[in-house]
């Protein structure tokens, strides 16, 4: 099983741990308009237990906000999950 995750594949609980990461950011969307501020990816980092939220979350934006307007839009919500599943943000 490592080996095949080591190879790519994707297993039945990375993808369920992925979904409850898509999950906690949606809830952190306090304003329900499908845009993540970094306050509310602050947030999310907050519950997923990360010692600097606030550095996570710029982090984050660094690497994922793709048009540069300081918000993870739909569109880039999957490469923010990338990010926290990778940093190892995957047991909620």
């Amino acid at each position: 099983m490592v080996h095949n995750i080591l190879k790519g594949s994707t297993s039945p609980s990375k993808a369920a741990s992925k979904q409850q990461l898509r999950k906690v950011f949606f809830d952190c969307d306090v304003d329900d308009n499908s845009i993540l501020t970094k306050e509310e990816i602050k947030k999310a980092f907050g519950r997923f237990g990360s010692v600097f939220p606030g550095f996570r979350a710029w982090r984050a934006l660094k690497r994922v906000d793709k048009n540069r307007d300081g918000c993870v839009s739909l569109e880039e919500l999957d490469d923010l999950i990338e990010y926290a599943h990778k940093l190892g943000y995957n047991q909620l």
